[in-house]
């Protein structure tokens, strides 16, 4: 009945994706409304718009194993949110300047985020719904340090959250997926703002404005304020994409940062029923890896001035 009641979401969506290219002349991409495939009610891949193919989203996992996900990761999620965020250290209020963004990024983050809603807006029905991919994600964050009303330990939230985030940028930029991007100079504009996401935190700790390091007067060691972050890191990635992401996809049936088919990939070496598992445990490597090198990164630099200043 669960696995029923979760189809019943979207009965068009074809058992498995549609092949990328057009094969038949004829490939269909979506059933009718409520799943019939007859010639009359069937939409056809030639037939839709410029970019949509490439994002069709289909059941390539059950309804079952999306229920059971779900609820395993956003219940799994939410409870480390709750037992971590309340020991999170205070972000002293005193210094909440030195949070506020520079001139120079407020003026990027604007720029970057009206012309990425521009492109979104005006792309294929549905394309804005990408706006929560995850390095659209890390704009949103950015645009909300720069002009939200926020409290200052909000930000201090967001700052650290985005270091472990900043390695969903690498992977964007190392594999691309252009394969949706039709607009006038789309993809020049996403590499572009990618290399942006990448240079911002280290723009930033570089001068001092961002810090993956224990708070002065915390209580927490090194270790133990590494492995707060990246979890939490780990758990609201977890909650939004699990909770936000796979709904909306099912919904609309559009296949949002992948998570109703895998990712074009090398090798397919990520695919087959376990590849959100599998996308899991990248994602979370992915995290530890970069926020493990800013920390590195951020103790040698204060050894270095330390040693300079001796």
């Amino acid at each position: 009945l669960a696995g029923e009641f979760v189809k019943s979401i979207n009965s068009s969506l074809l058992a498995s994706p549609p092949p990328s290219t057009e094969q038949t002349g004829n490939d269909v991409c979506y059933l009718g409304p409520n799943g019939e495939d007859s010639i009359e009610h069937v939409v056809y891949c030639k037939d839709l718009p410029d970019g949509l193919r490439a994002m069709v989203g289909s059941w390539y996992l059950g309804p079952e194993r999306h229920l059971v996900e779900c609820i395993s990761f956003v219940t799994l999620s939410c409870l480390i949110i709750i037992g971590l965020q309340p020991r999170l250290s205070q972000y002293p209020k005193a210094n909440a300047t030195q949070l506020t963004p520079p001139l120079s990024i407020k003026v990027t983050t604007f720029i970057i985020y009206v012309c990425q809603l521009i492109y979104k807006l005006n792309g294929y029905p549905g394309k804005i719904l990408f706006m929560a991919m995850p390095c659209n994600v890390l704009w949103t964050m950015w645009f909300s340090l720069c002009f939200l009303p926020i409290s200052v330990q909000t930000m201090h939230i967001i700052y650290q959250l985005i270091v472990p985030y900043t390695s969903l940028a690498i992977v964007a930029v190392a594999t691309p997926d252009t394969s949706d991007l039709t607009m006038f100079m789309e993809v020049p504009f996403f590499f572009f703002m990618h290399y942006a996401l990448l240079f911002y935190p280290v723009y930033l700790m570089k001068g001092g404005q961002m810090s993956v390091l224990p708070l002065k007067g915390s209580k927490d060691g090194l270790v133990v304020n590494f492995m707060k972050w990246w979890m939490l890191a780990c758990a609201y990635f977890a909650l939004f994409y699990f909770g936000v992401a796979v709904p909306l996809s099912l919904k609309y049936g559009i296949n949002l940062n992948y998570m109703l088919s895998p990712p074009p990939n090398p090798g397919d070496m990520v695919s087959g029923p376990n590849f959100r598992l599998q996308s899991t445990v990248c994602c979370s490597a992915a995290f530890f890896f970069v926020q493990f090198l800013a920390t590195v990164a951020e103790v040698f630099g204060k050894s270095v001035d330390k040693k300079k200043g001796d």
